[in-house]
């Protein structure tokens, strides 16, 4: 390595003396196994622009040299048409062997490297796939058939940067299809007498493999300039440079002992401006979240505040339910009364009295249905504001808009809960349509399906033990789409379960990934509607536990009475 030593020392005094290179120093790193020489040089390839580079020599003093690795980074964008460092540290020579490519010594930069078997192919590629700073080009030419005819090499039309950093395999037209063999599971080829440039591998987003391949280089017809003018777009492009050259840019940035004491100064006064700048952003930032820390809070006792006032206007609306249960009670205890005295009375009155007071019944249950709707949705938003606690105490709750048919909440379902798979609602829905109640159903079918998708996802992100099912969901305090805890069934009742007929009715469709048989029983239901005829429910299969979903099978009227009809 000392010969090598002289000879890069040489060269580096030479160009100092021709006003080249400002000026370079010698470090020497002893080591009894691998000893290594580190050249550090500086110079201006323009006027305002600045080259620092490090040139490392490895190897034994009693051998030749091993390896070599040259770091080069300058103060403005690399511009190609600069010249290359390898060329201010290599000899002047081009017939010298510095210019070999990687310790294992096959390839050069300042030649043609000529691939004439598979095994060259194989190499070839690969080096190509395993290159990080280096720019690889596979080329072919007829006048390889031609072993008396010296390869111009593809560098020599390039620009000056070029030499060291790009690597040519010019490839024997009986070796193209070896080439393409290894090529193949990239997704590329190599024209014949045409030329490709390798990406890297992963190859980055932005590159096309239209902008890789040429399908005209030939060198025998002069100027391949196709061929050229692809270079330099793909030299422009970023490259992914890998840890271990960042790292030594890093290196080469803090430990350069060729800085001038102004570059010195300007790199501490930007480091310190830099300090300066991060200081004063932290206490911005610090200042900013005290002044947020405190609206939140004062924003939070009023939520609060608001929370007990919706907790008051809850149970007031659940008492109203049960009230309501109670007169739908009392009128079946009179209907039953009637029956008892219909031999005695006027039929037709009793039975119009008993309906009427059915009728009524119904209605102040329908209304407190209602108000409960209202205050679930009220609750949502509530707990909404607790958790964001930024949002102004004189809002009003918001209300989710309501499909304006069956088509368009099959539609919605599909685009905004991910967790939900509906089956044929069209076809179920049917009985629903034109009734009179068939807006407030669909309201409450699609409050049911954003509070099981909400329930799916709060399950995936809080656990199982959290949230075991939809029960524990509802009686969660935190449920943000919460629900009526009075028109879920965790299952049927043992009439149903128990009767083949109706617990048939019961068995539907979900994707064979989910079952086997394509078919599970969804006795879990929610009711949508009232007890009255056609009394429609919705029925689920909960399969958050397997791949986090939830299948509805049916929304339509009751089964007990679709089937029976």
């Amino acid at each position: 390595m000392k010969q090598s030593t002289r000879v890069v020392e040489q060269r580096l005094d030479e160009l100092v003396a021709a006003g080249t290179v400002e000026s370079f120093v010698r470090h020497d790193y002893p080591d009894e196994k691998r000893p290594s020489r580190m050249f550090e040089a500086r110079w201006r390839p323009e006027k305002d622009v600045t080259v620092r580079a490090r040139m490392t020599l490895t190897g034994l003093d009693s051998g030749p040299i091993n390896t070599w690795e040259i770091i080069a980074e300058a103060s403005e964008p690399w511009d190609w048409a600069w010249p290359s460092p390898a060329t201010l540290f290599w000899p002047k020579s081009s017939s010298s062997s510095w210019d070999i490519v990687g310790a294992r010594g096959l390839f050069r930069y300042r030649a043609a490297n000529l691939v004439d078997s598979t095994e060259a192919a194989r190499e070839a590629v690969r080096t190509s796939l395993e290159a990080q700073a280096d720019i690889h080009v596979l080329t072919t030419d007829d006048e390889l058939k031609d072993p008396e005819r010296p390869l111009m090499p593809l560098v020599r039309y390039l620009p000056a940067g070029f030499v060291g950093r790009l690597v040519e395999h010019r490839v024997a037209p009986w070796a193209l299809t070896a080439v393409n063999r290894e090529l193949k599971p990239l997704g590329l080829r190599l024209p014949p007498a045409g030329a490709l440039i390798v990406p890297q591998r992963p190859r980055p987003a932005q590159i096309r493999p239209a902008d890789l391949v040429i399908a005209e280089a030939r060198f025998s017809l002069g100027r391949p300039q196709a061929l050229i003018d692809a270079v330099l777009r793909h030299a422009l492009l970023p490259r992914h440079t890998g840890a271990d050259l960042h790292r030594h840019v890093a290196l080469l940035r803090e430990q350069f002992t060729l800085a001038t004491d102004q570059e010195v100064a300007e790199e501490l006064e930007e480091d310190l401006d830099a300090a300066e700048a991060q200081l004063v952003a932290a206490l911005q930032a610090q200042e900013e979240l005290r002044t947020e820390l405190k609206e939140t809070v004062a924003l939070l006792d009023a939520a609060q505040q608001e929370a007990h006032t919706y907790r008051t206007r809850q149970t007031e609306a659940l008492r109203a339910v049960d009230d309501a249960r109670v007169a739908l009670a009392e009128a079946q205890a009179a209907h039953e009364q009637l029956l008892t005295t219909v031999a005695t009375s006027d039929l037709g009155q009793a039975l119009r009295d008993a309906e009427a007071r059915r009728d009524a019944a119904e209605s102040e249950a329908e209304a407190a249905e209602d108000l409960l709707d209202e205050q679930a949705r009220e609750i949502a938003w509530l707990r909404s504001r607790l958790a964001a606690a930024g949002q102004p105490s004189d809002e009003q709750p918001p209300q989710d808009c309501c499909p304006a048919s069956w088509e368009e909440l099959v539609e919605r379902a599909e685009a905004e809960l991910d967790r939900i798979v509906l089956g044929d609602v069209p076809a179920t829905v049917r009985p629903l349509r034109g009734h009179t109640s068939e807006a407030t159903w669909r309201q409450r079918t699609w409050e049911a399906l954003r509070a099981l998708d909400a329930y799916a996802r709060a399950k995936s992100e809080h656990g199982a033990e959290l949230l075991p099912h939809v029960t524990a969901y509802l009686s969660w305090k935190d449920a943000p789409v919460p629900l009526p805890r009075s028109r879920y069934s965790a299952t049927e009742s043992q009439l149903v379960l128990n009767t083949p007929k109706l617990r048939e009715e019961r068995v539907l469709p979900v994707p064979r990934e989910v079952h086997p048989s394509g078919r599970v029983l969804m006795a879990e239901h929610i009711r949508i509607g009232s007890g009255k005829p056609p009394a429609p429910r919705l029925h689920l299969y909960d399969n958050t536990a397997g791949n986090g979903r939830i299948y509805v099978g049916y929304i339509g009227e009751h089964l007990r009475n679709s089937r029976t009809n």
